[in-house]
């Protein structure tokens, strides 16, 4: 089952590989930001807390959010790809890929916004619009030597505070917290369930692009098929037992991700 996974994955980097254009997006920044939140809202244990560096490289009308980790595995997996093609020989040890927790990325062309996530074996794109931000607030402070100012919006029912600079004026953020008229530098829930910091900031020239296409669907669609999904995770492992994927049920209904 592994190897055919594999083998799947790599088929798909071809595929995508095949298909890149020409006219390539080119960033101006990447910004590094500290992703930290809670898997279960009823533990806050500060030591259960996960942390992921998450990167945004950027232009002014393009961006692509992900996981360093995640790229990293994913790069494997592409040169895997482009040596089969090559006829050479291919061998993957999992075990020495990079561990990540966040496998979604937010693609950004314009003012069109794309979120593409995993459920099982299947991957979806859904396309947002940018939030609505309440920028009535005086407070400012320093962040990586820029001045910020505070917004605030609702998101998944929860409110987030951001603190954006005017001095980088494109309207970019981590995931789908765009829309300000400066780049979001921090970002929390009231709850500091989920927290985004930015750690760092560098001219750095890499191209931008969609790492692939997954199956189109609305933000609802997504969302109730994530909801099947954890009312009935991998049906098609045969080998999994009544008593983990209960487990997994009970695990995923304290799940705090993102997109809930």
């Amino acid at each position: 089952m592994l190897k055919y996974l594999l083998f799947s994955s790599m088929l798909s980097f071809v595929s995508i590989f095949s298909q890149e254009k020409n006219d390539k997006e080119i960033s101006e920044l990447q910004i590094q930001y500290e992703y930290s939140f809670v898997r279960d809202t009823t533990d806050l244990d500060q030591s259960h807390r996960v942390k992921e560096l998450m990167l945004l490289d950027l232009n002014s009308n393009t961006s692509l959010f992900y996981s360093q980790q995640y790229m990293v595995a994913r790069n494997v997996f592409k040169q895997a790809a482009i040596d089969a093609q090559n006829n050479k020989q291919v061998n993957i040890n999992t075990g020495d890929l990079p561990k990540y927790n966040i496998n979604y990325y937010v693609f950004r062309q314009n003012s069109k916004v794309f979120v593409t996530a995993n459920i099982d074996r299947d991957s979806f794109t859904f396309e947002n619009s940018y939030l609505k931000w309440n920028t009535n607030y005086n407070d400012v402070k320093t962040i990586l030597g820029y001045k910020c100012n505070k917004a605030t919006t609702v998101f998944n029912k929860r409110l987030y505070i951001a603190w954006y600079t005017k001095d980088i004026p494109i309207s970019e953020g981590p995931y789908r917290f765009k829309g300000l008229t400066g780049l979001i530098l921090e970002l929390n829930d009231e709850n500091n369930f989920h927290a985004f910091k930015a750690i760092g900031i560098e001219k750095k020239q890499v191209e931008i692009s969609p790492l692939q296409k997954g199956i189109p669907v609305t933000r609802e669609q997504y969302l109730k098929k994530k909801e099947e999904f954890k009312s009935n995770p991998y049906p098609q492992r045969k080998n999994l037992t009544k008593e983990r994927r209960d487990q997994m049920i009970e695990a995923f209904k304290k799940d705090n991700s993102m997109e809930r």
